[in-house]
């Protein structure tokens, strides 16, 4: 008989498509998860998943039963959850999703004090764009989200956490490396390394550039990239320009693999966001950390 430990282990495997990923996602052992993978399509009959040498995909069946797999798999762990107001603090779970600079550079400090305070609860953090965690937050597959921009969505509150700069980098040989300033009209002729669409950084330089009437469409933009550590990468390698956040860049600025180029009348800041569902009651644990990030930002 099916049960929902089954549809958490197949979802998983969809998701990640690897054995090996979900099992170390959710500390099993491969051969645990292939046995409840095949008793699943033993009981249905079916094959689910194409087996390749390292990866595996969705059949058509599959597909099929991955769409209501994982909206039975949201309501288990949602009834889970309101179980869990009658619980204490002592134990629980929390599925929250960031946004690349948050939950690289911001969460984890949270989450390891958080954990002093409550050790025996368990945090799991996903990281993808500002879209790819509004999207989980409407699937209720995570309870929080902490985002790079705030997004136009009436099914969601948010909450201001934090403050970040946008600063614009180029490698030490670029022209505008050795510059103290460059002005407005200066930024057109460079390529810029820029994040992909969907991504908080992105939303947020195209809104500041607007301000000025600029549009990026009349810029060179030459690559996008899924990740700010990559962005940074390729500005530094000189293959072009871009903003990003001030706290994932320090390191890279220290060391001088890139430098900071100010542009007189740019000023790039946006606020960092705690987005909720509207109208959700939260676990007591989501609760508690959601409170711990606002007010811990507070004392800081």
């Amino acid at each position: 008989m099916l049960n929902f430990r089954q549809l958490s282990i197949f979802v998983a495997v969809a998701e990640l498509g690897s054995f090996t990923k979900a099992a170390k996602h959710l500390f099993m052992t491969q051969p645990a998860i292939s046995w409840q993978i095949k008793s699943l399509e033993t009981e249905l009959g079916l094959t689910l998943l194409e087996r390749g040498d390292r990866n595996v995909s969705l059949t058509e069946a599959g597909k099929l039963f991955y769409t209501e797999a994982k909206r039975l798999n949201n309501l288990y762990e949602r009834l889970m959850a309101d179980i869990e107001e009658y619980k204490g603090l002592g134990k629980g779970n929390l599925k929250m999703g960031a946004s690349t600079i948050p939950g690289e550079y911001l969460l984890p400090n949270y989450i390891g004090r958080f954990k002093q305070l409550y050790p025996e609860v368990n945090i799991s953090l996903s990281i993808g764009d500002t879209r790819r965690i509004v999207e989980k937050l409407l699937m209720d597959s995570i309870q929080l989200g902490i985002i790079g921009a705030k997004l136009e969505e009436t099914k969601l509150d948010f909450f201001p956490f934090k403050e970040d700069h946008l600063i614009l980098i180029a490698a030490p040989d670029h022209p505008w490396g050795k510059k103290d300033a460059i002005g407005l009209t200066d930024l057109f002729p460079a390529s810029y390394v820029l994040r992909e669409e969907g991504s908080g950084t992105r939303m947020v330089i195209e809104q500041e550039l607007a301000k000025q009437d600029f549009s990026l469409n009349d810029f060179d933009v030459v690559m996008e990239l899924g990740s700010t550590r990559a962005v940074i990468t390729a500005v530094a390698a000189g293959l072009g320009v871009s903003w990003v956040s001030h706290w994932a860049v320090q390191e890279a600025l220290s060391l001088g693999t890139v430098r900071q180029v100010k542009v007189e009348g740019l000023e790039m800041k946006r606020t960092i966001y705690l987005a909720i569902r509207r109208n959700r009651t939260l676990s007591p644990l989501a609760k508690a950390f959601a409170d711990y990030l606002l007010q811990g930002n507070s004392k800081e």
